[in-house]
């Protein structure tokens, strides 16, 4: 998976159009980043990357571009 992929994948969670992430975004800013957007992006990661997201990790991320390096894209 490349950048565009995981900006696409990221928005169907949020439920939001790509073209309007950046990867700056803050999550807390984002009104759909909720405990089920967690699961699917953690469940995303597991499935399409075979990587797993440690949650203590996951807590300290601020941004997508954050998301991006905890799913190592």
């Amino acid at each position: 998976m490349n950048r565009i992929e995981f900006i696409k994948q990221v928005s169907e969670i949020l439920e939001i159009d790509p073209e309007n992430l950046t990867g700056s975004e803050i999550l807390e800013e984002i009104g759909n980043w909720d405990s089920l957007s967690i699961i699917s992006f953690v469940a995303m990661v597991d499935a399409e990357l075979n990587r797993i997201v440690s949650p203590e990790k996951l807590r300290q991320a601020k941004t997508i571009d954050d998301l991006a390096n905890l799913a190592g894209i």
